[in-house]
């Protein structure tokens, strides 16, 4: 392609032997000009006046231009293939395809990303297993599910490993500050200009509330059952007794006033003397 010749005909020319959106593409390489993939490009001196932009600065990528000029079925066949031999993509199967990849690639758009080929590659790539894990899913074959399994652990690998799982772009903050102070003022009608003694007040109040099943007695039960394990297992000597500062009796409200039916149950049947963390003696009740 000479530049000398009339850039008209040149791209007539290789309208004729490419479709229009690769044609336009050589256009615009070979005359510096920038390609706009979605262009309608009719004669080409009216687009090349339209655009004062070098070529770098538009699209540059040649797949574009390739897939712009094919219509649907083609552009799927080329980006998708065909699928197995026996069991070849319908329409149905290429719009959900297209639809998987869009929604990987968003995740990454979603906060500003850049995706590059490997990730472009990725998201292809781990679509076409989608489709397949959702139709193992639909078949309800024990066996499929499991393969469904893995084919939903190689997806989040290869996503993961393309930086491409949102959680591993851009860990979301579950939790905002403010957010507890709207949900005090919704519980207590205190506003933002609550004092730290009112604050204190009503989660004191909130904890009060929250009931274990058991005595404060048989936590410690279960905490010295815990150290003996643990100094087992260590052939170390197993303690008698809870240390005072270890015992659950500063935070009795967190705890059942009186035991319960299943309590005095496993009291009897290990023979667990009631109130021994009290003052270390083996009163009984």
């Amino acid at each position: 392609m000479a530049k000398s010749e009339n850039p008209n005909k040149v791209y007539e020319r290789l309208c004729a032997v490419l479709n229009p959106s690769l044609a336009a593409y050589c256009m615009c390489a070979v005359y510096n000009v920038a390609y706009a993939a979605d262009a309608n490009i009719t004669v080409w001196a009216d687009y090349a006046d339209a655009t004062q932009e070098t070529f770098e600065d538009g699209e540059t990528d040649v797949n574009v231009a390739i897939l712009g000029g094919m219509n649907e079925m083609e552009r799927w066949t080329t980006v998708w293939g065909v699928g197995d031999e026996d069991d070849p993509y319908t329409v149905s199967d290429y719009k959900r395809l297209d639809a998987l990849y869009s929604t990987m690639t968003a995740q990454l758009d979603a906060v500003g990303g850049v995706i590059d080929k490997q990730q472009e590659d990725a998201a292809r790539f781990c679509s076409l297993l989608a489709l397949k894990r959702e139709k193992r899913v639909a078949s309800g074959d024990k066996e499929d599910i499991q393969v469904a399994k893995d084919l939903d652990k190689m997806i989040r690998d290869n996503l993961t490993d393309c930086n491409m799982r949102k959680r591993d772009i851009l860990p979301t903050q579950k939790q905002r500050p403010d957010g507890f102070v709207d949900a005090l003022k919704r519980k207590t009608g205190l506003g933002p200009d609550m004092t730290q003694e009112q604050v204190l007040e009503v989660i004191y109040k909130w904890f009060k509330k929250k009931k274990y099943p058991m005595t404060t007695d048989a936590a410690d039960h279960m905490l010295l059952a815990i150290q003996k394990t643990m100094a087992k297992n260590d052939d170390l000597p197993e303690p008698v007794d809870l240390p005072e500062d270890m015992t659950c009796g500063n935070f009795g409200s967190e705890f059942a006033d009186e035991p319960n039916e299943l309590e005095n149950q496993a009291y009897a049947y290990l023979g667990a003397v009631r109130g021994r963390f009290c003052d270390n003696s083996d009163g009984g009740e």
